[in-house]
């Protein structure tokens, strides 16, 4: 029983939170690169102030979002290790 208990509630969660969390980290990080890539662009074109401001505040959003994104990779990771040891330290059958 308490095997199955470890496994869906600290396992199977963890890996799932891994799942989308990452999908999202990676698609966080595309954009963020993607955004950095105009920024240098428009430093390079000697564009004006504000448009730099912009650019640079969309750069910080994607990267604030890629930062949560990763924390909650870790925190998946963190409950699926749980769960994991659990397991492995949990008494088996004695032997005989």
């Amino acid at each position: 029983m308490r095997k199955w208990v470890l496994t869906f509630l600290l396992i199977v969660p963890g890996l799932a939170v891994m799942g989308v969390c990452g999908y999202y980290l990676v698609c966080e990080w595309s954009a963020l690169n993607a955004t950095h890539g105009r920024f240098e662009s428009l430093l390079a074109q000697n564009a004006d102030l504000r448009r730099l401001f912009i650019v640079a505040a969309q750069e910080d959003l994607h990267r604030i979002n890629a930062f949560a994104e990763g924390v909650g990779f870790l925190l998946g990771a963190l409950l699926a290790g749980l769960g994991v040891h659990g397991l492995c330290v949990m008494p088996g059958k004695p032997r005989t």
